[in-house]
């Protein structure tokens, strides 16, 4: 199949209608907004998790260091309790370690500067426990740890550790407190967190970094995944689309997968295929429906042609009628006259004549010649205009071309002209009259011979159409030829392309009228000095209507070798049959 080319630079989208950069774009915002997402809320989770440790281990470091202090302070040695302070405080990671008394006085702390003042209760450190006016006597768990930041924005992790009054303080001799108190003092354990803002600082960073090189790495894998099976399949598709919108049918997609867009890409190549199977059915059913339109439009115009040809060749009948009928008898009178005159004549000349008496034997001679010769145009015109009654039968025509060969022997002799008969073995029998048939091939080969003067070859041929309906006789020559712009005349009545005096242009009309009647056609295949053959097709069976009811018959010429020239064809037009042809 035919990978479509890259298309041109102008036919490219921009790069913000693209869809390659639109989905990378959203796929990169996309993947960049959750997994920041998740990197926030697990930096959230590590803090939270990191400060519950601390805030674990310093409850209890002050545990420990009040139990540290428990024995210094019921022997009241207020020097072991400083050392403890101060070798505790000193440990990294403390800020300060203070003792409160009730009333918050700092009794004890790590910081000297600070023994003996009071503590603000309303700083962030002390304002949970006293935040309703008085003291909470007991803060369990988390409740005691506090963080807030110091003067210098540091933050501080504070641990509050209440100091009891237990039994063995309330009764020893040093210090007796009532019973009834049940709060002695606080310890005061404040931790910086410096170290544990910069771990969690290096892990943001880390954490940071890693959710770039996530959101990349996913970027680029999901982007590698999609341009591969998606983007890139979907731009061929619609690469591809363009040029079928062009015109090329002959685009076709690689199918590089069976997935929904493998699937998808073998259906528009299928589609892209009926699509070119449907545009060739329609140019070619166009380009047949111009031939078809230019066959009818040439049936037409041969169908105009005949009906033009048939009401002229109808209304020369009846011209010819009833000018026969009215100029018969004048010129057998003139003939009459003429040779009574003429043999008067003779009889009053002398033995030689005297040149007077033989100018006026020729006169009349001549006027008995043409006299005689308009009758016998009269009688062709009676003949024309005539509409004889038709005898069809079975009949065998080979007999009858043989029977026309041998009438025009003698004539053929005197022209030097060769007269050949083929017949086809096995010719089938014809639905015909056999008298016109004959008449037909009779005047067809008279004008042959007329066609030759100074010798030739006439043949005459009978053999059975291919198709089987009809019988095919030809009368080919070897003569003068007619030119192309007299072919399409050579059937209307008085054309004759014969020199004067000769013919009147009527026998070729009398075969049209035959071929009609018979319900065949004619066609003449001509050319200029090589020659003429006349083709006819006689159906072998009968026709069903009359001739004179039968339209003119447009079916294609039928060429007839071995003479090439432009075939005319001729349909059947009523027209009598004449006793001998010649005229043309």
């Amino acid at each position: 199949m035919n990978q479509p080319v890259v298309p041109a630079e102008r036919d490219r989208p921009s790069l913000r209608d693209r869809l390659a950069f639109r989905f990378a774009l959203a796929l990169c915002l996309g993947a960049t907004v959750i997994l920041a997402a998740a990197g926030l809320w697990n930096v959230s989770l590590q803090r939270r998790h990191m400060t519950d440790l601390v805030r674990s281990s310093a409850d209890r470091t002050g545990d420990i260091i009040l139990r540290s202090l428990r024995t210094a302070m019921l022997d009241n040695a207020p020097d072991e309790v400083n050392r403890i302070l101060e070798t505790v405080g000193a440990q990294r990671g403390i800020d300060r370690i203070r003792i409160f008394d009730k009333q918050g006085r700092i009794q004890k702390s790590t910081r000297e500067n600070e023994v003996g003042h009071l503590v603000d209760k309303q700083a962030e450190q002390c304002f949970v426990c006293h935040q309703a006016g008085q003291p909470i006597e007991r803060l369990e768990g988390m409740d005691r740890v506090r963080i807030f930041r110091d003067a210098d924005q540091h933050r501080i992790l504070s641990v509050i550790v209440p100091v009891r009054n237990e039994a063995d303080c309330s009764s020893a001799i040093c210090h007796a407190h009532p019973k009834g108190q049940s709060v002695l003092g606080v310890l005061d354990v404040q931790l910086s967190l410096d170290a544990v803002d910069e771990r969690i600082s290096s892990s943001e960073r880390q954490l940071a970094l890693g959710h770039i090189t996530s959101v990349a790495a996913v970027v680029l894998l999901a982007g590698f995944l999609v341009w591969r099976m998606v983007i890139r399949p979907v731009r061929l598709l619609a690469t591809a689309s363009t040029l079928v919108a062009k015109g090329d049918m002959t685009t076709r997609v690689a199918v590089t997968s069976k997935d929904e867009i493998g699937r998808a890409t073998s259906a528009w190549n299928d589609m892209v295929l009926e699509l070119s199977k449907a545009r060739t059915e329609l140019e070619t059913w166009s380009k047949t429906l111009e031939a078809r339109v230019e066959q009818a439009k040439g049936e037409l115009e041969t169908a105009h042609k005949s009906v033009l040809l048939s009401e002229k060749m109808a209304s020369l009948g009846k011209l010819s009628a009833v000018v026969a009928h009215e100029l018969n008898n004048p010129l057998a009178g003139i003939a009459t006259y003429a040779k009574l005159l003429k043999k008067q004549a003779e009889k009053r000349a002398g033995d030689p004549p005297s040149e007077t008496d033989a100018a006026t034997i020729r006169a009349l001679d001549l006027v008995e010649t043409e006299a005689l010769r308009c009758g016998g145009i009269v009688r062709n015109l009676l003949v024309f205009s005539r509409t004889p009654g038709s005898r069809f039968a079975d009949e065998d025509v080979a007999p009858l071309l043989e029977r026309c060969a041998l009438l025009v022997h003698h004539q053929a002799q005197l022209l030097d002209v060769d007269v050949a008969v083929e017949i086809e073995p096995g010719l089938p029998r014809a639905s015909c009259d056999a008298s016109q048939v004959q008449q037909m091939v009779l005047a067809l080969t008279m004008n042959a011979l007329e066609a030759m003067p100074d010798g030739g070859r006439v043949v005459l041929r009978a053999a059975a159409d291919p198709v089987g309906t009809s019988l095919r006789i030809q009368v080919a020559d070897t003569g003068s030829g007619i030119a192309e712009a007299d072919l399409p005349h050579v059937f209307e009545p008085f054309f004759t392309t014969k020199q004067d005096g000769k013919g009147v242009g009527l026998g070729l009309a009398v075969v049209y009228g035959i071929v009609q009647r018979h319900g065949g056609r004619i066609d003449i295949e001509s050319k200029v000095g090589i020659g003429t053959t006349f083709t006819v097709l006689l159906p072998l069976k009968r026709p069903d209507v009359a001739a004179a009811d039968v339209p003119a018959v447009n079916a294609p010429p039928v060429s007839a070798p071995p003479v090439s020239a432009p075939a005319v064809s001729a349909p059947a037009v009523n027209v009598p049959a004449v006793e001998r042809g010649g005229d043309a």
